[in-house]
């Protein structure tokens, strides 16, 4: 099971990173191993590289798309796909500051819906990240 936090990077870091965004995920990486006695740099740090996300229209957006699938299921902001014939088990958790996506598969569902050049993927436990738009090409 993979477990991506999706960022909405600036515009700014978006242009410096979008060839390579090692750099990117170091810094993302940092600010995810903090500890809790450093919370309000990681707080400013965090705003300097990323954006919050509109929860309530990606919600929406999500959920008019996904309602009558009948793998899907919706639970306040965590939307999820249990497609048995994909042998998919995708779950989006949908916060202000960032997205969790956890699944089974390579190319989760939810990942063709999350197409924009700003969206930064990175997977902590295994040192791997990509941008949203790239992958999709």
């Amino acid at each position: 099971m993979r477990k991506f936090y999706i960022f909405n990077i600036n515009d700014e870091f978006t242009i410096l990173n979008n060839d390579n965004g090692f750099d990117l995920y170091k810094q993302m990486e940092s600010i995810h191993n903090l500890d809790k006695d450093n919370f309000y740099n990681a707080i400013k740090l965090y705003e300097t590289i990323a954006h919050t996300i509109d929860k309530n229209y990606l919600n929406k957006e999500i959920y008019k798309k996904y309602k009558d699938n009948y793998f899907y299921t919706k639970y306040k902001n965590t939307h999820m796909i249990n497609n048995y014939y994909r042998k998919e088990e995708s779950k989006l958790t949908i916060n202000k500051a960032y997205l969790i996506l956890e699944s089974n598969v390579i190319k989760p569902t939810f990942l063709k819906d999350l197409k924009n050049k700003c969206l930064f993927a990175c997977d902590f436990d295994n040192k791997d990240y990509f941008w949203l738009d790239k992958l999709a090409n």
